[in-house]
Formats: C-alpha cells, sequence, structure tokens
C-alpha cells in the first residue's frame, strides 16, 4: 500500500522517538509506598533486615565492637530472632567475652541451635565448670558430628577431670581408634589410666609413644 510523503514522516519521527527513549525498565511505575523508593518486583528490604546485614558484614570485617552494637539493636526491636542471638553470641565469643555469649545462648531454645552453636556452647559451659551441662550439649553435638576428634578430646578430657574415668577412656579410645598415630592423645589417654590405678595399661600406652 502506498503511504504519503507526511505519513512516512511520521512513522520515522515516532521510531526515532522510541529510540531516543531506550527500553522500558521492567520495574517502571514500581514503587514502595514511600516517595523515592523503587524497589523490584514490589518488595522493600524492611530497616530490621538492613540492620542485621550489616550487623553481619561487620563481623566479617573484624569490626565486632561495632557488630555488637547493630545486633542489639536487631534484637531489641526484634526479639524473636533466634538466628541473631546465635550469631551475636559467636561475636561476642570471638571478643573472648564467654560470660555474656552464654547468657546469649541460654535465651535460645537448645532445639533452635545449629550444630557449632550447640559446641560453643558445651565448650563455654566447660570453661564456667559446669560439667554437667557441657556433658550433655558435648554427647549431643558428638552424636551429630562423631568424626570432630579435637571436640571430643576436650570432653574426654572434661571428664577425666571429673573422675569420670570410664567414660574419660571411653571417648580417648574413639579418637585412637580414629587417630593411632597420635602420640600427645594416647600420652593423655595413658594419664587416665593412671589416675584410674590401671597401671600396667598406662606403662604399655606410654612406651608406645617413646621411640
Amino acid at each position: 500500500m502506498n503511504r504519503s510523503p507526511v505519513c512516512l514522516a511520521a512513522v520515522c519521527f515516532i521510531t526515532a522517538l522510541a529510540l531516543l527513549a531506550g527500553p522500558r525498565s521492567p520495574f517502571a511505575g514500581q514503587t514502595s509506598g514511600r516517595p523515592g523508593a523503587p524497589t523490584v518486583a514490589g518488595q522493600e528490604i524492611p530497616d530490621w533486615m538492613a540492620r542485621w546485614e550489616l550487623a553481619r558484614v561487620l563481623s566479617y570485617a573484624g569490626r565486632y565492637e561495632e557488630s555488637v552494637t547493630e545486633y542489639s539493636k536487631l534484637l531489641r526491636e526484634k526479639p524473636d530472632l533466634p538466628k541473631a542471638r546465635i550469631e551475636l553470641a559467636k561475636v561476642l565469643f570471638r571478643q573472648k567475652k564467654g560470660a555474656e555469649a552464654l547468657g546469649v545462648l541460654e535465651v535460645v531454645d537448645v532445639r533452635q541451635l545449629d550444630a557449632d552453636s550447640v559446641l560453643l556452647m558445651a565448650d563455654l559451659y566447660r570453661d564456667r565448670r559446669s560439667y554437667e551441662r557441657a556433658a550433655v550439649l558435648y554427647r549431643e553435638y558428638l552424636a551429630k558430628r562423631p568424626g570432630d576428634n579435637p571436640a571430643r578430646l576436650r570432653f574426654a578430657e572434661m571428664l577425666s577431670w571429673e573422675k569420670r574415668y570410664d567414660e574419660s577412656l571411653a571417648e580417648y579410645r574413639k579418637i585412637l581408634a580414629a587417630l593411632p598415630g597420635d602420640a600427645q592423645v594416647r600420652r593423655k589417654y595413658a594419664m587416665v589410666l593412671m589416675w584410674s590405678k590401671r597401671y600396667g595399661e598406662a606403662a604399655t600406652e606410654l612406651r608406645r609413644t617413646l621411640k
């Protein structure tokens, strides 16, 4: 079909305007309800979530004091965030504030703790000589991660401090089954044998660690 010169000129003009305008953003026209705050697909990141991410980033950067401040503000606003409490406890532990870290963890239901947090809590109770509480948590942790020999060693040592020698020796044997060449573990095992008056076995184990 023939087009008049005027129609052709109009088509060219409209096409040129469209090219100058560029492609339309898929998010154009979407707003958050706050003037000047565009969002992706209508979803806005709330302030409390932004503060949580800030607290995390500060902890990754080793800026622990600032991180603790932001976690504290977050938990004042959102007290029912067990994961944030766990993260705060870990930051406090890195600051060598064990008592404060334990206080934060004790607020959280044990069933909501991840394995690392259970171990951290066990270690903190051990350091504070709350051995019965620590023992329960060590057993729970090791049931899930039986191959964590450093954690099992700390548990075995703690049991020996309480003179629960048979239980301690059982834990040492599990470590030595996995690490038969570890002379230091074997020597500690021998010391527990000696404390339990099993002198012949202790001598045998000590001899195995010497050339």
